[in-house]
């Protein structure tokens, strides 16, 4: 694996910067499919930023610059507005596997995940002085369990992730949150202070 936050993903300051994300710690089920990981994980965590359950997320867009209260308060109107037509919609995570640079979770189908980050990032372009990142050619939906804080080779960890395997599960993503993300260099991952709450239409919590 290589490093995950090499010089060219550090944030300037570490943040905060506004992102929006599907918060997993909010999910029991899927803590516990994390819990399932973690005590493999914990055996490399001179190489790996392991996540703990309360910083579970799947990024659904990011704003990778600052804004003022004036643009953070036109964003939650326009997520609200566009969200309002997305039904909440069931997913499967896992397996699970290293990446390039992260223990990463699937997240299938990703249609609906797609879905949202379109919405997200066309709220996001009609709040005037906000600038996006170029959109991929196709959304890449996943999440991750840990992120490679040194290079080193990762066979044995692959051997043990796909020996553990533990059993995919389902869930129902009804809400999306929209943090102020900031980067825990010092740690390995990222943390966020929660700006708002946004259900998906006809959602039930």
């Amino acid at each position: 694996m290589e490093t995950f936050f090499d010089p060219k993903r550090i944030w300037p300051g570490g943040g905060p910067f506004p992102h929006v994300l599907v918060l997993l710690s909010e999910y029991p089920e899927f803590r516990e499919y994390a819990r399932a990981h973690h005590e493999l994980l914990a055996g490399y965590r001179d190489k790996l930023g392991v996540i703990p359950g309360r910083w579970l997320h799947s990024t659904v867009q990011g704003i990778h610059h600052t804004v003022d209260d004036g643009q953070l308060d036109q964003l939650r109107g326009t997520l609200r507005d566009e969200v309002a037509g997305m039904n909440p919609f069931r997913v499967q995570l896992g397996p699970v596997w290293p990446g390039v640079t992260a223990v990463t979770v699937a997240v299938y189908p990703e249609d609906d995940m797609a879905e949202l980050n379109y919405r997200a990032r066309t709220a996001m372009e009609k709040v005037p002085g906000i600038s996006l990142r170029a959109k991929e050619a196709r959304f890449w939906a996943h999440t991750s369990l840990a992120y490679a804080r040194a290079d080193f080779p990762d066979r044995d960890l692959n051997r043990a992730l796909r020996q553990l395997r533990p059993p995919r599960l389902d869930i129902t993503i009804d809400r999306i949150h929209l943090v102020n993300q900031r980067q825990n260099l010092d740690k390995g991952y990222y943390t966020w202070d929660v700006v708002e709450e946004i259900p998906l239409s006809r959602s039930r919590r």
